[in-house]
């Protein structure tokens, strides 16, 4: 139960006389039931993995809304990576704005300054707020997401792609089903669901990488179940994670990728 193992340690207990540490409790790392390993397609990644093998730099652009903005998940990332490879040169661009919907990104020129080194890995992170608009057009939707996907490999052909799917929110005015909710108040919205379910079709599609972070978070309910224990590791609004819950997105993230890029037979 993600409610249970949320409570993590590092903090100390103080009494009058005497300081006891709690004791350590691993943090959840749920299992993707739609992407084996948490990706999907990651073949799609082999320009990034070959890119960590080699002995140059290393530049990885995300571009995304207020989960990139707020520098958290890329930041674990990072230095995660950093540490892996210690001694290489592994930069992450977070460019992420507040409110961002991939129409952001279509709308974004040029996508790159002039003269900037291009990256070895460019990771899409929309689809929070576009699962918030109840008059979204699924359609609509998914041809701009082909369309862009398209566009960055034109820019950036050596490039490889990552999609973040999109992952658990919630709203709070009612009708919700979660056992840890007994007012009922928190549910996702219906087309949040449609925006991955689109997202995961031209991902297979185009042979895209995806990372399913619905999954990893815990599915149903995780958004809520996270707001939980002493610890949270999203904030009450049930959208955003808290400092402690992006840098564990960030490790779940790191340690798909490493999976994926050891399977492929990488250092």
């Amino acid at each position: 139960m993600i409610r249970a193992l949320a409570l993590f340690a590092g903090l100390a207990l103080a009494s009058s006389a005497v300081a006891q540490e709690r004791p350590w409790t691993p943090l959840p790392s749920p299992v993707s039931a739609t992407c084996p390993g948490g990706l999907c397609q990651p073949e799609g990644l082999d320009r990034f993995f070959t890119a960590l093998d080699g002995s140059g730099p290393v530049r990885v652009v995300q571009f995304g809304d207020s989960h990139t903005a707020g520098g958290d998940i890329t930041g674990s990332l990072l230095w995660r990576l950093q540490g892996r490879f210690e001694g290489r040169e592994i930069g992450i661009s977070a460019r992420g704005v507040v409110g961002a919907t991939l129409s952001g990104l279509a709308a974004r020129e040029p996508l790159f300054a002039p003269g900037e080194t291009r990256p070895d890995l460019i990771v899409v992170a929309y689809g929070v707020n576009e699962g918030f608009d109840d008059a979204l057009q699924p359609q609509a939707y998914e041809a701009l997401l082909r369309g862009q996907v398209v566009r960055l490999r034109t820019a950036v052909p050596q490039a490889a792609l990552l999609i973040l799917g999109a992952p658990e929110a919630m709203r709070g005015d009612g009708g919700g089903t979660c056992a840890d909710d007994p007012e009922r108040r928190w549910k996702a919205p219906a087309m949040l669901a449609v925006v991955r379910d689109v997202q995961h079709r031209v991902a297979a599609d185009m042979g895209v990488a995806l990372w399913d972070w619905r999954g990893r978070m815990g599915g149903d309910c995780s958004a809520h179940a996270l707001t939980l224990g002493d610890t949270p590791l999203m904030r009450g609004d049930h959208v955003h994670f808290t400092h402690a819950g992006g840098d564990w997105i960030g490790s779940l993230l790191f340690a798909d990728l490493m999976a994926a890029h050891d399977r492929r037979g990488g250092r």
